[in-house]
């Protein structure tokens, strides 16, 4: 697993084939999801904006990944 919150090192962790990138988006106001696109577009598998949110993902109370 990579965390990573630049679009150069989620591309490296796709690269290095990980088995998942995580990235991590505190660039975006809250609501506003464009960083988080680009993180995906380069090959993140997940998007977070707080590690917490990690601890969240995957239970039923977690809710939509932004």
């Amino acid at each position: 697993m990579v965390l990573e919150d630049t679009l150069a090192g989620v591309e490296a962790g796709r690269a290095g084939r990980f088995g998942l990138v995580v990235g991590v988006d505190h660039h975006d106001a809250p609501g506003v999801y464009d960083y988080a696109d680009e993180l995906r577009a380069h090959g993140a598998d997940v998007v977070v904006t707080s590690f917490t949110e990690l601890m969240d993902h995957g239970s039923p109370s977690a809710g939509n990944n932004p």
